[in-house]
This record gives C-alpha cells, structure tokens and sequence, in this order.
C-alpha cells in the first residue's frame, strides 16, 4: 500500500511541509510531505514526531506551547514553534487538537491558499498539492492568522537580538576549514 514505510526516527525540518495521519489497521502511521511534494511513511504518530522534533532541537511541546500561549493568548489549538535557524522559523499549525492522533499538522510556509468544501475545506500547498481537512475556512483562516502573530513576534524578538548586539553574524561560530 506505501510505497515507503521508514521505522527510524523521524525529525521535523524546514523542508517538511505536512504530517499527516493515516489509519491502517487500527494503527496511526504519519505520512510526511516535503516541500518538494515527495511523501514518505514514518511508523510513529504525527504528534509522537512533534514531540520528539521538539526535544531534538532543544526544547519540548510544553514549553513550545507556552511561549504560543504566552504570545498569541489562551487558545485551543495554537500553532507551535519548532525550531529556527538565523531568524528563519519553523512553526506547525495543528488543525484538530494537537494530541489528536487524527490530527494534520502544516507548516506554515507549506500554505499557498485554502478554500471551503462540503465536508471541510481544501488546503492547497505551496507545491500544488491539495489536502482535505475536516475543519472549516474559518478555523484555518484563524489558524494561519495565529501562525502568522507568532512568526511576527519571533522575528521582531530576533531583530531586537541582532540590534542589540546579541547576534553578530550569520555564520557558524566553529567552522570547519575543509579546504586549507
């Protein structure tokens, strides 16, 4: 039925544009998309590889909520920074509860547009891909809208850091002359 199933741990990056849940056999499996729009089967629930993402780069779900908390307000269902690199963030937006193991997790970049269904709405990747979900245009709309709040605001607390001195370059401290 896939064409891959990878058992190996799986971690979030800034090319990973969906997690996806799939049912088989009463067992949750995550079907990843990439930016590229290549898909692959990892044998662990979406929210076990957020979880786990999280922790490999130095933080926890936890605390990955509180700060959403902190910056967008008490709401269900805040998108989550993962991870960042130079200013360049990685934020999920859950599109069910996030311990759901029904639920879609986007990053956010992976969004081109969205548009209302029967039965849900229609998420169109940056790709060309389109992605049922059951939830309305609304609760997207306002899911984006929260992604977008907690992009603004990690990158405004990033400007202050660089103007304040506390980041100096964009380049590695420790880097390895491979060539002389």
């Amino acid at each position: 039925m896939f064409d891959k199933v990878d058992e190996k741990s799986f971690l979030v990056s800034f090319d990973t544009a969906v997690l996806q849940p799939i049912v088989v056999n009463n067992k949750v499996f995550t079907k990843v998309i990439n930016f590229s729009g290549e898909t692959t089967v990892i044998g662990k629930k979406p929210f076990d590889i957020v979880r786990y993402s999280c922790s490999y780069y130095g933080s926890s779900f936890q605390q990955a909520s509180k700060i959403s908390k902190e910056t967008i307000g008490n709401y269900l269902k805040l998108p989550i920074l993962i991870a960042h690199d130079f200013g360049n963030p990685c934020i999920l937006i859950p599109i069910l509860s996030p311990k759901s193991d029904l639920n879609i997790w986007f990053s956010l970049g992976a969004i081109s547009s969205f548009y209302p269904t029967d039965h849900g709405c229609i998420i169109v990747l940056s790709n060309g891909q389109k992605i049922h979900v059951p939830s309305s245009s609304n609760t997207i709309s306002r899911q984006v809208g929260f992604a977008n709040i907690l992009n603004m605001h990690f990158l405004k607390r990033m400007s202050h850091l660089v103007n304040n001195g506390f980041i100096t370059a964009r380049n590695p401290l420790f880097q390895k002359n491979l060539f002389g």
